[in-house]
């Protein structure tokens, strides 16, 4: 599996909401970014934690990807992340840079405008 088809695969599940399917994508000590944020989330179960915290407000994300790049260890996507509660759908529109060490995500940064969020309703 290359890693353009691991990230596709890590992004759809936030479609069905697979917390544990999505932590098993990550190195042991992997990274999840989320940029505007004050700190990352390093550590599957720090990321559990963040991902159960977001399951427990958002029905769903559904993830539409506009272009992939792959480099080596790096996957660069730009994307639009349907954020759906109950019937309102929330879309932001994220950049992303993923590294891979050994088939499993070490860093997913992900890069966003925190007005946009604010205009959406989300934060």
């Amino acid at each position: 599996m290359t890693n353009e088809a691991r990230l596709r695969h890590f992004l759809s599940l936030w479609a069905v909401r697979d917390a544990a399917g999505m932590v098993e994508c990550f190195a042991e000590h992997g990274v999840y970014d989320n940029v505007p944020n004050d700190a990352p989330m390093v550590g599957r179960e720090a990321i559990r934690q963040w991902l159960d915290m977001c399951f427990g407000h958002l029905t769903r994300i559904d993830v539409e990807l506009l272009n992939v790049a792959s480099n080596g260890d790096w996957v660069l996507c730009e994307r639009i992340d349907d954020h759906v509660v109950g019937e309102k759908h929330m879309r932001l529109p994220v950049m992303n840079a993923t590294r891979f060490e050994q088939g499993k995500i070490a860093l997913f940064r992900d890069y966003y405008c925190r007005q946009t969020v604010k205009d959406l309703g989300m934060g």
